[in-house]
C-alpha cells in the first residue's frame, strides 16, 4: 500500500496545533429522510468547521455526531422517523465470516489478493498482481469524479451528480493532520483519506475514511459499477479493519475501532454493519458503548427509539411507533445539563465575526432562540469539548 508523502499534498495553512473552530448553526428544517424516504422525516442539530483536531472529531463521533465535509450533524431523536445509533467493530477481535473467507477466496483465483502465510487479516487482505491500494489525503481528481457519478447513476439513480457536490462531500474534510502521530507508510499522521483501490490500474472503488486517535471511521465508498461482481463494499471493508490493525501496531496502541457511521434498524441497507462483530452501538441518553447482543431485543422492542439502560428506558425514554415524541432531545437538548454544567456553557465564549468575542452570558439575553443555541451547543458538543474549541455563531 502507497501513500502520499508531505510533498504531494497542498499547504493549506493549517496547523495540527491549530485550535479547532466551530461554527454553530442550530438546529435545522427537516429534510427528507435517505433511509426511509420520509418526506420530513429528521432534523439534526449541525455546526460547520474548517479546522478541527483529529481529537476533536473523535470526541464529537463519541457522541453521536458524523460528518459530510465540512457539515457536522448530531440527529434529534426525540421527533426522528428513524433511529440513528452510531456503531464500532472491535477491529482486532473480528473473525472472519464464511462469506467473508468466500469473496478472500474468489479475490485471490482471479490474481486479485496474494495472501502471505500467516493468519493475519492484514496477511488474507494482502493487494495480488492485479490490484493496486492506495492511501492518500482526501482529494479532488476527475477520475474519481467520474467515478463517482457512475456509481450515483447506477446506484442511487442519482443523474445530477456534480463537481462541485462531490467535492464538498467527499473530498473537503475540517480535519488537521496530526503528524505527531504518524508513520513511514503514514507521514501525515491522522486525518482524511480516499483509500483507492485500482484493478489492472484502472481505478475502482474509493474508500473515504477519517483516521482518528481511536479508530479508522468509515465516512463513505464509492465504486465503478464495472466491478461490482468483486464485492468492493464488503472487501473495502475487511481492508479499512486490517488497517485498524496496522494503524494499532505502528502508529498508537489506542486505535482499536472500526467505526461504521450509523446502524440504523428500519433499514434493511444499514443492518449489515451489525454483522460486524464484536460490536458496540453508543446509547444515546447515558453515551455509553454497549455490546450489540444486549440492544438488539430493546430495538426489537422500542423500534424507532431507545436507550439501552433498562434503569434509564423505566422513565420512558422510548420510542415505539413514529407518532411517539420525546420531550426532550438525547444529547441536544438543555435539559441534560446540570446546574453547574449550564453555569459552566454560560461562561463560553463566542466569537462573532472574525475579531468579537462575546461571552455566552450576555448573548443569551438578547433573544430566546440565542439562549436556546447556546445552551444546545453546551449539551451536544459536551463542555470538555465546548470549552476547548473556538465557536462562533
Amino acid at each position: 500500500m502507497s501513500v502520499a508523502s508531505k510533498r504531494d499534498v497542498a499547504d493549506d495553512g493549517r496547523s495540527d496545533g491549530e485550535q479547532s473552530r466551530i461554527q454553530v448553526l442550530g438546529m435545522q428544517q427537516r429534510s427528507r429522510c435517505g433511509y426511509c424516504g420520509t418526506p420530513n422525516g429528521s432534523q439534526c442539530f449541525a455546526a460547520r468547521s474548517r479546522v478541527l483536531r483529529c481529537a476533536d472529531y473523535q470526541a464529537l463521533v463519541d457522541r453521536g455526531w458524523r460528518r459530510s465535509g465540512t457539515l457536522l450533524y448530531l440527529t434529534d431523536h426525540s421527533t426522528a422517523c428513524c433511529a440513528y445509533y452510531t456503531i464500532r467493530t472491535h477491529a482486532l477481535d473480528h473473525q472472519l465470516h464464511a462469506s467473508e473467507k468466500k469473496l478472500l477466496r474468489k479475490l485471490h483465483a482471479r490474481n486479485l489478493l496474494d495472501p502471505g502465510a500467516d493468519a493475519s487479516l492484514e496477511s488474507k487482505v494482502r493487494a495480488g498482481r492485479r490490484l493496486d491500494v492506495k492511501l492518500e489525503p482526501a482529494g479532488f481528481s476527475e477520475e474519481k469524479f467520474r467515478v463517482f457519478e457512475r456509481y450515483q447513476r447506477a446506484v442511487h439513480g442519482d443523474l445530477d451528480a456534480t463537481r462541485h457536490g462531490f467535492r464538498n462531500f467527499l473530498c473537503a474534510s475540517p480535519l488537521v493532520f496530526d503528524a505527531a502521530r504518524a508513520a513511514d507508510w503514514l507521514p501525515l499522521g491522522l486525518g482524511s483519506y480516499h483509500q483507492c483501490y485500482y484493478v489492472d490500474g484502472k481505478l475502482a472503488a474509493v474508500g473515504v475514511i477519517d483516521i482518528l486517535p481511536a479508530c479508522v471511521s468509515s465516512v463513505y465508498l464509492f465504486y465503478d459499477p464495472e466491478f461490482s461482481e468483486l464485492s468492493l463494499g464488503t472487501f473495502s471493508s475487511l481492508r479499512e479493519l486490517a488497517l485498524v490493525h496496522q494503524l494499532h501496531r505502528s502508529v498508537s496502541a489506542d486505535i482499536q475501532y472500526y467505526y461504521m457511521g450509523y446502524y440504523i434498524p428500519s433499514c434493511p441497507k444499514m443492518t449489515y454493519k451489525g454483522r460486524w462483530r464484536p460490536a458496540d452501538l453508543l446509547d444515546l441518553v447515558t453515551l455509553a458503548w454497549i455490546p450489540i447482543d444486549r440492544c438488539l431485543e430493546r430495538i426489537r422492542r422500542h423500534p424507532v427509539f431507545c436507550t439501552f439502560d433498562p434503569l434509564v428506558a423505566d422513565r420512558g425514554i422510548v420510542r415505539d411507533t413514529r407518532t411517539d415524541t420525546l420531550n426532550w432531545a438525547p444529547v441536544i437538548d438543555p435539559c441534560t445539563l446540570s446546574p453547574d454544567d449550564r453555569r459552566r456553557t454560560l461562561q463560553l465564549v463566542f466569537w462573532i465575526g472574525s475579531r468579537t468575542p462575546v461571552p455566552a452570558s450576555s448573548l443569551v439575553h438578547i433573544t430566546e432562540e440565542i439562549e436556546r443555541v447556546v445552551l444546545q451547543t453546551g449539551a451536544s458538543l459536551g463542555l470538555q469539548l465546548a470549552s476547548r474549541v473556538m465557536l462562533s455563531l
